[in-house]
């Protein structure tokens, strides 16, 4: 099944898809997640991981929180940190595979200038990928958590249908203001304001779980996201035409 993400409606590229799927503020509430009946594929071990006492999204991680660091060949790194609290499965379900080494030698398989960067199918067509349970799991909706720019979130073919694909937000202020007066996004002023001073695409507000936030390496989103694509074979111009590799994704603790 393939992994999409939908733009809203004042789309930035032509080629996109247009799906205004943002849900009003009413309907973000925060999507309880648990964890019963599901039990880990025996072939990946889950390592400890640590969240933040408090959920932030912006800013740095704390002493001893789990990060990640994603070494993308020719560009750099990129660390995350992620948000326990607010989305157990997707965090455990990415770390998990990350500290197996699953992303390791994958491709962002799906790139679109000033929207966002896509990874996580070892098939790198954009069709593949399991979660560490062996199936899909629920969304994981936060108000505490936005699409904004730099946010890693869960790639899904409608709700409820995660599984390893990713994405990292890199729409910059100027997209996330365009989206803001389309109207196309039921949002707070705070929430508006948060778009409109960091970027994302508030359209995908609702819709996507958010789990992991970039802490260092928005030069090397915006490099990856700047380079060169090419007809994906559905008419999308998103595929890179050479291959942006992810070498490693290592779990460390903040210091």
């Amino acid at each position: 099944m393939k992994k999409m993400i939908l733009a809203g409606c004042m789309v930035l590229a032509v080629a996109l898809c247009a799906g205004c799927s943002s849900k009003s503020k009413t309907e973000t509430a925060t999507t309880a997640s648990s964890e019963e009946g599901k039990k880990v594929l025996s072939k990946y071990k889950v390592p400890e991981i640590t969240g933040a006492k408090k959920t932030q999204q912006l800013g740095e991680a704390q002493k001893g929180e789990t990060i990640a660091v994603m070494k993308v060949k020719d560009f750099g790194e990129i660390k995350f940190k992620f948000f326990l609290k607010d989305a157990p499965l997707a965090v455990k379900n990415f770390v998990t595979l990350a500290d197996n080494g699953y992303f390791d030698g994958q491709t962002f398989h799906r790139v679109i200038n000033d929207f966002m960067i896509q990874g996580g199918d070892p098939t790198g067509t954009g069709t593949g990928g399991e979660s560490i349970w062996g199936e899909e799991f629920e969304n994981e909706i936060s108000e505490n958590l936005l699409p904004l720019r730099g946010s890693l979130c869960m790639a899904n073919a409608g709700p409820d249908t995660n599984e390893s694909q990713f994405f990292i937000v890199q729409a910059k202020p100027d997209a996330a203001k365009e989206i803001i007066d389309s109207g196309v996004a039921d949002l707070t002023e705070e929430q508006k304001k948060l778009f409109e001073e960091q970027g994302g695409d508030p359209s995908l507000t609702g819709s996507y779980t958010v789990f992991g936030q970039i802490i260092e390496g928005y030069d090397v989103l915006d490099k990856i996201a700047a380079t060169p694509v090419e007809d994906n074979g559905s008419g999308e111009q998103s595929k890179p035409v050479e291959n942006v590799v992810i070498e490693s994704v290592t779990i460390e603790k903040a210091k």
